[in-house]
């Protein structure tokens, strides 16, 4: 795992170099997962073209959401796949999102991954990612703030490749790096206008807790990939091919 300090695009991080419990290591400049594209730059566009060999980009935000903030994501494979179809308070964030009540985030997190139409949004989302040409270069998949939706989805690819799920959970908390401070100003915004409790509530929907993505642990059971998301073995098995070394 390899995170990136770019000027314009936050919490992005190369998956590869993670090992997987039977001692492979995912390749590098393969799988990138970040916070959305609307503020990029050209020069860091331009970095994951050459560095990091970026041919395609995954966003997994709702229309609402790629409507108020278009990718910058020119010269790439663009795959619009929204895990989530509707307006969901802690987990979207279109405008105007800080003002609805947040319910807790560990059952929007259980709701995430046993709801039947978010299920079919994750399947369509790994389809994408499991059957992408990697000869043609890396894939990049975001939500907006890069955290919950992308993470999960990050979950679910680590997990199809077999990571260990504390490796899972180590990259998921990576993402507190650059959010606890932007968690810290919204929360210090919020505070005099809405009061401790709202407040608090929408601090802890921008930060990555333990708690949430082990509850979507939980809630998914065993085999979910293949028993609830229909993904074929053969299809996982492939992928493995594609990414792992040893």
């Amino acid at each position: 795992m390899k995170p990136m300090l770019l000027t314009t695009i936050r919490n992005i991080r190369d998956l590869g170099g993670m090992r997987t419990a039977d001692g492979r290591v995912i390749r590098p400049r393969r799988l990138i997962r970040s916070a959305h594209l609307g503020g990029a730059s050209e020069e860091d566009l331009q970095f994951l073209r050459s560095e990091e060999g970026l041919a395609a980009v995954l966003d997994l935000r709702t229309n609402q959401e790629r409507l108020e903030k278009p990718d910058h994501a020119e010269g790439f494979d663009y795959f619009a796949i929204p895990v989530i179809d509707d307006l969901r308070a802690g987990i979207t964030h279109e405008q105007g999102a800080e003002e609805k009540e947040f319910p807790d985030m560990a059952f929007l997190y259980r709701l995430m991954v046993t709801r039947p139409e978010t299920q079919a949004g994750f399947a369509r989302a790994l389809h994408q990612i499991f059957t992408w040409d990697y000869s043609r270069g890396a894939i990049l998949w975001h939500c907006t703030e890069g955290k919950d939706r992308c993470g999960m989805t990050a979950a679910l690819v680590l997990e199809a490749l077999g990571v260990d799920r504390d490796a899972i959970l180590r990259d998921y908390l990576e993402t507190n790096r650059t959010s606890l401070l932007r968690a810290r100003g919204v929360y210090e915004r919020l505070l005099p206008l809405r009061g401790e409790v709202f407040a608090r509530s929408v601090y802890r929907a921008y930060v990555a807790d333990e708690r949430y993505l082990r509850a979507a642990w939980d809630a998914m059971g065993e085999h979910f990939l293949t028993d609830a998301l229909h993904i074929p073995q053969e299809e996982i098995d492939a992928f493995r091919e594609r990414i792992l070394e040893k």
